[in-house]
């Protein structure tokens, strides 16, 4: 990923999947740029100089002796800075200060590890999710979203119930579709499939 907090070009540090990094030995608050780049990067080896700078920035040494910290070519650090500069450009005409865009990243982060364990918590789950995208709500092309056995079971349990209190079984799939995100004809499926011990996840 790159990585910046300091004024000058970023660096490209290299995260393995297996474990976490301590990428910044040191303490108090910083200004930091983080981006995930898509597609390749082309890295170049740190000049001793270069070493020697971000050392003092309090970039990890441990990173720097693996070989896990790379410089960047201008070209790419001129593009980075700016579409950083962009960025906040354009958040500040929605409105938005530095502060915010953290409180946000943030918030996409805790709604992704939140389970839901009802009703009203998945729908809220689904709200804010539209809400903190910037791009319209649409349906998937291909294959749509599964659920899981013990959802599917949890499903047909409380379709039972609905039937047997006078609801009918067309508005019982459209709820359970909005609830769920799914597509009306694979909710029916599921309510009319019986055969509970073949399902598969």
């Amino acid at each position: 990923m790159l990585v910046r907090w300091w004024e000058g070009p970023s660096i490209i540090v290299l995260v393995p999947s297996s474990e976490p990094i301590r990428i910044r030995k040191g303490d108090g608050p910083i200004d930091l740029f983080c981006k995930a780049p898509i597609g390749a990067l082309r890295g170049i080896p740190l000049a001793p100089e270069r070493r020697r700078f971000l050392l003092k920035q309090g970039v990890d040494p441990e990173l720097i002796k693996k070989g896990w910290v790379w410089d960047v070519s201008e070209t790419l650090a001129s593009q980075i800075e700016k579409e950083h500069e962009a960025s906040e450009t354009l958040a500040m005409k929605c409105g938005l200060t530095k502060n915010d865009i953290g409180k946000i990243h943030q918030a996409k982060k805790e709604l992704v590890a939140f389970q839901p364990q009802n009703r009203s918590e998945r729908m809220a789950k689904r709200s804010l999710e539209e809400l903190l995208s910037s791009k319209p709500a649409k349906k998937d092309a291909g294959r749509p979203r599964r659920i899981s056995v013990a959802e599917r079971k949890e499903l047909r349990q409380r379709a039972d119930k609905m039937l047997a209190t006078g609801a009918k079984r067309d508005e019982i799939v459209a709820v359970f579709a909005e609830e769920y995100g799914l597509g009306l004809s694979y909710v029916r499926r599921i309510l009319e499939d019986r055969n509970r011990p073949q399902d598969k996840s």
